[in-house]
C-alpha cells in the first residue's frame, strides 16, 4: 500500500480540482429542487445495496416552500420508496431517504476518474459537485461525462495540499481557524453579555475577565469575529449563488 499526496506525487502527476454542475435524468434531488425554488438538498453520506440507495441529506426551504411541503414532494417522487424524518425545525430537515439505485450518477462518478471531496449540493434543478481529478485525465474525463450526461465545468483549480484542511462540521472549521486567545475571549464575551442587544456589558468588562487590557481584547474579538463571519458569508455566498 502506498499513500498519495496531491500535490507531491513521486511521478509527478498533478491534480485539478473541479467544481461541476451536473443534470441527469429522472433524479429525485433535481426534478423537487426544479419544482420548488429556494430548496436545497445537501448529501451527507449515501448508501448503495444492489437495487437502491439509503441517502442521508439535509433539505433547506428558505422560500415560499414549506418544509413540510418539500419532504412530502421527495415522499411522492417516483423513485423514492421511503422518507425517514430524523430531526425537523422550521425551515430544515434531516432524512433519510430510499430511493431507486438506477436513478442516481453516484455511481458512475465514483467509477469514474473524479474523486468527490465535497458534500453534493442540489438547488434549483442542478447538482453542484466538487472533485478531484489527475490534470493530465481531466478533459479525457469531463468529455466522457458529458457523453452521458449535461455536465458544465464552474471552475478548475490547482489542488494544494498545504492548503487549510476542511471539516465536515461548520465548528470544526471555526475552531481551526481561530487562534487560542481569539476562542477564549469570543467564549467569555458571550457568555457575560456582550453579544447581546442591546449589550449587557461593554468590551471593558471583557477586558477585566481576562485580565487583559481594552486594546487587547478588542483586536482578539474582532479577529475572531473576522474569521467567523467570513466562514459563515463565504459558505451562504456559496450556496445562494449557485441559485443564479
Amino acid at each position: 500500500m502506498s499513500v498519495t499526496r496531491i500535490s507531491e506525487a513521486d511521478d509527478g502527476v498533478s491534480y485539478k480540482q473541479v467544481e461541476l454542475d451536473l443534470w441527469h435524468p429522472n433524479c429525485w434531488t433535481l426534478e423537487v429542487t426544479d419544482d420548488h425554488p429556494d430548496t436545497h438538498v445537501i448529501e451527507k453520506s449515501l448508501y448503495p445495496t444492489d437495487d437502491q440507495i439509503k441517502g442521508d441529506f439535509l433539505l433547506v426551504a428558505d422560500g415560499e416552500t414549506d418544509i413540510e411541503t418539500f419532504v412530502e414532494a421527495i415522499d411522492d417522487h417516483r423513485v423514492v420508496g421511503e422518507v425517514a424524518v430524523l430531526k425537523q425545525s422550521a425551515e430544515r430537515a434531516r432524512v433519510v431517504v430510499n430511493y431507486e439505485r438506477t436513478s442516481s450518477i453516484v455511481p458512475d462518478i465514483v467509477n469514474s476518474e473524479f474523486m468527490p471531496v465535497d458534500p453534493v449540493h442540489i438547488t434549483e434543478g442542478t447538482e453542484h459537485w466538487t472533485v478531484l481529478v489527475k490534470a493530465d485525465r481531466l478533459g479525457e474525463v469531463v468529455e466522457a461525462m458529458q457523453a452521458e450526461y449535461d455536465v458544465d465545468v464552474s471552475s478548475i483549480r490547482e489542488a494544494d495540499s498545504k492548503e487549510s484542511v476542511e471539516f465536515a462540521d461548520f465548528v470544526d472549521q471555526v475552531e481551526d481557524r481561530l487562534s487560542a486567545r481569539q476562542t477564549e475571549s469570543l467564549l467569555n464575551a458571550r457568555r457575560i453579555g456582550y453579544y447581546n442587544w442591546p449589550r449587557d456589558v461593554s468590551a471593558d468588562a471583557v477586558a477585566d475577565c481576562l485580565d487583559v487590557s481594552k486594546p487587547t481584547v478588542l483586536e482578539h474579538l474582532r479577529k475572531g469575529e473576522q474569521k467567523v463571519l467570513n466562514l459563515c458569508l463565504d459558505e451562504l455566498e456559496r450556496r445562494k449563488g449557485r441559485q443564479r
